[in-house]
């Protein structure tokens, strides 16, 4: 690679949090919902979209979910939904220590589709970024090539001095389109190796 990196963007989610969805599961399973209810009407729902870019706060869409499921089964369902709210996904170890590692000399953002829950989810997790960046924040998700030029912008970097890690190979596609360095991630050992080979993980453990 000939153009030197100033700073990192990377994906939250599949990086640095994985969901399992135990909370969903526990709240089908007080409330007597078929598996996978709660995903249909949270996730697949133009009002998940609505709050990726803002137009919903992550708890106008939470709140329109139980309507919507109250609507359908009855509004008992409202009393077993605190699980799924409070399931935040579980921290990935490996990659928040690298991370702490790569931020002692370059600045880290993240760039993640979500709502504006991402900062609280940040802190819950305790994981620290330099820059953060939610879909919700910027008005606009990935792929859009705005939402990776945006970022850039507002961390002060050229995207040609931008690396990029996503597990998505969309949003890869769409942030190469816009100049990054893109990466495709497929575990923390390969992350891991990647900056080694971008000189990132040598600088920081230097």
């Amino acid at each position: 690679m000939t153009d030197r990196i100033d700073g990192l963007l990377v994906d939250m989610n599949g990086l640095f949090r994985h969901w399992h969805n135990t909370g969903a599961r526990q709240s089908e399973r007080l409330a007597g919902l078929p598996p996978g209810t709660i995903n249909h009407y949270a996730y697949d729902h133009p009002a998940y979209r609505a709050a990726r870019v803002g137009l919903l706060t992550d708890q106008e869409w939470a709140d329109n979910v139980a309507d919507r499921l109250a609507d359908d089964f009855g509004p008992a369902v409202c009393q077993h939904l605190g699980p799924w709210r409070a399931d935040r996904g579980e921290r990935d170890d490996t990659m928040a220590e690298l991370l702490d590692q790569i931020r002692r000399h370059l600045p880290v953002g993240v760039l993640s589709n979500s709502t504006d829950a991402l900062p609280a989810d940040l802190e819950h997790h305790n994981i620290t970024f330099d820059h953060v960046f939610s879909s919700a924040s910027l008005g606009v998700d990935k792929p859009s090539p705005h939402a990776f030029r945006t970022a850039a912008d507002r961390m002060g970097i050229p995207t040609q001095h931008l690396a990029y890690f996503d597990d998505e190979p969309t949003f890869v596609h769409a942030a190469a389109t816009t100049g990054l360095h893109a990466h495709l991630f497929t575990g923390s050992a390969d992350f891991s190796t990647r900056l080694h080979e971008l000189g990132l993980l040598f600088a920081a453990r230097g």
